[in-house]
């Protein structure tokens, strides 16, 4: 057990992994850094409820100031680390102080993707609280709102703009966005939301940004008419105005810090199945930095964080690992919740429960009889059985998960 674990990084996978630690008896020092002025807090609500003024910081926050003073961690606020040295574990703060400890663990997220266009820079980009904070004074009724990128970011973003009265534009080079990680029903029930809702979407890119006023490479708009229930069709490349401008294209991982440190980062940081580092066994990277050697990918999902920071504290701790469970994922616009549990496999047998694109259904991927993904739209339980079919790789008979008179649940008992 070690004497002092000091976490880089205080978002949800450094919060967690802290409440992880000290749940299963680490009764040493426990630091942690972040960059951040605030304490840590939870960035799905920021392009939802935070940014449609609906919640608050307070209402926002992971945990209370009193809970860290309670878990004794000591929290050290807006102060970035500078540096640290993999084998001594001693890390050098920006404001010339240093700690070192047994072990350290790497929580370092994200930072938006900016447009590297021509004026790229000046796109608004939503990350972090003071990001939203700053964006939602930005929306009012009749503003013209571009954002550049349909997928999680940036459709939640269009979805909440929409409801503070702002007319929006949605610029994505793909004509069906997140086609690739929830499959083509779900994508096309989640896209054409937007024209229903008087959003203007265009199938293109952004080729420059000037002072109230983007140039598109445009392939086809569609805009709603809401007077006729018809929509707009226009080709070509064109220029819009615009009041903000909003970037929505994806996060780059903070990777910098281990880089210099020596550790191996190939499209983040290479750990093992327990969330350590492959080049130093006192070093552990969680959350949106990791990716396990082997694997293509990294996961920039809210549960991906809370989960790799549980594996992080049991291999801390000496504790077996759990075993490996789906990953899950969710998106709210357009008073609509979907939900994703494992993968989307192309390649695998679409069997469709309810009618998902009609707006309540949901579709479970099936390779060899055994479900490896499944999507939702308003159908939550779905997934909750989905889950625990992948999970448990339960063989099934895909005319009995398509029919809606068979309960889900008669389905989690195994049959050859």
């Amino acid at each position: 057990m070690p004497n002092h674990v000091a976490v880089i990084g205080a978002g949800l996978a450094a919060v967690s992994l802290c409440a992880a630690l000290r749940a299963g008896g680490f009764t040493g020092r426990l630091t942690m850094v972040g960059d951040e002025p605030c304490h840590p807090y939870d960035r799905p609500p920021l392009s939802k409820q935070f940014l449609a003024g609906e919640s608050d910081a307070a209402q926002i926050s992971l945990q209370p100031a009193e809970w860290y003073l309670a878990q004794g961690i000591d929290v050290r606020l807006g102060v970035p680390v500078a540096a640290f040295d993999a084998g001594t574990g001693r890390v050098e703060l920006a404001n010339g102080s240093a700690l070192v400890a047994d072990v350290l663990v790497l929580a370092t997220g994200g930072r938006a993707r900016r447009l590297t266009v021509p004026g790229g820079q000046s796109a608004t980009v939503l990350r972090t609280r003071a990001d939203a904070e700053a964006l939602r004074d930005r929306l009012s009724p009749g503003v013209r709102v571009l954002i550049a990128g349909a997928g999680l970011i940036g459709a939640e973003v269009a979805a909440t703009a929409t409801r503070h009265g702002c007319h929006v534009t949605l610029v994505d080079p793909s004509p069906l966005p997140m086609e690739h990680a929830i499959g083509p029903h779900a994508a096309r029930a989640l896209h054409a939301q937007h024209a229903a809702h008087g959003v203007t979407v265009v199938s293109g890119g952004v080729r420059a940004i000037e002072p109230g006023r983007v140039a598109l490479s445009t392939g086809a708009s569609v805009s709603a008419d809401t007077d006729t229930d018809a929509d707009a069709v226009v080709d070509g490349d064109r220029d819009v105005d615009v009041d903000v401008v909003v970037a929505g294209i994806g996060i780059v991982p903070n990777v910098e810090l281990a880089e210099d440190a020596g550790l191996d980062v190939d499209n983040g940081v290479l750990v093992d199945s327990e969330m350590r580092t492959t080049s130093a066994p006192n070093v552990y990277a969680i959350g949106d930095i990791a990716r396990v050697s082997g694997t293509p990918h990294r996961s920039e999902h809210w549960d991906n964080a809370r989960r790799t920071a549980e594996s992080a504290a049991r291999a801390i701790l000496g504790q077996p690992p759990e075993p490996r469970r789906a990953p899950w994922f969710w998106t709210d616009r357009y008073g609509t919740h979907l939900e994703m549990a494992g993968l989307y496999d192309p390649d695998a047998e679409a069997v469709a429960r309810g009618d998902i694109e009609g707006g309540a259904g949901s579709v479970f991927y099936v390779r060899d009889r055994l479900c490896v993904g499944a999507v939702s739209l308003d159908r939550p339980l779905d997934i909750r059985a989905a889950q625990r079919l992948i999970d448990r790789r339960i063989p099934l008979d895909t005319a009995r998960l398509a029919d809606e008179g068979v309960d889900l649940h008669r389905l989690l008992v195994a049959r050859a």
